[in-house]
């Protein structure tokens, strides 16, 4: 069965926080990383995890409210929108109800193969939320 969306409890980390007593806006990105490794994983018998080669284009966040240390989180990420040789996840951090939105952040994909750009594969393809 493939799941388009992962979701994972964060666990928010001392290292995480910065002098003003928040999450720091860059760790952000290690996060959402998390969750494109946790997608290909959740989906990793129906696809071979090893062969997924791609490269981080272009990131998009919107911070919309301050995270704290103690704050209980969940990250979903999905791929929205897939192209001839890119792909696009979407990656939202909200409270553990889903009340609250903390950011919103989009991150495109190159597929690559020795160092050029090629077709995203068709496993990647199944993977997209319409």
């Amino acid at each position: 069965m493939i799941n388009k969306t992962h979701e994972i409890k964060l666990q928010l980390r001392y290292r995480d926080i910065d002098s003003l007593g928040h999450v720091n806006n860059a760790v952000f990105l290690s996060y959402f990383e998390i969750g494109r490794i946790g997608l290909f994983r959740l989906n990793s018998d129906n696809y071979n995890v090893d062969s997924i080669n791609f490269v981080i284009a272009h990131m998009e966040i919107d911070f919309l409210k301050t995270l704290h240390l103690f704050d209980e989180v969940i990250l979903r990420t999905r791929i929205v929108k897939v192209g001839r040789t890119s792909f696009t996840f979407d990656h939202e951090i909200v409270s553990e109800q889903g009340e609250e939105v903390y950011c919103h952040g989009t991150a495109v994909a190159v597929a690559i193969r020795d160092g050029n750009k090629v077709p995203v594969p068709q496993f990647i393809k199944d993977l997209l939320v319409e």
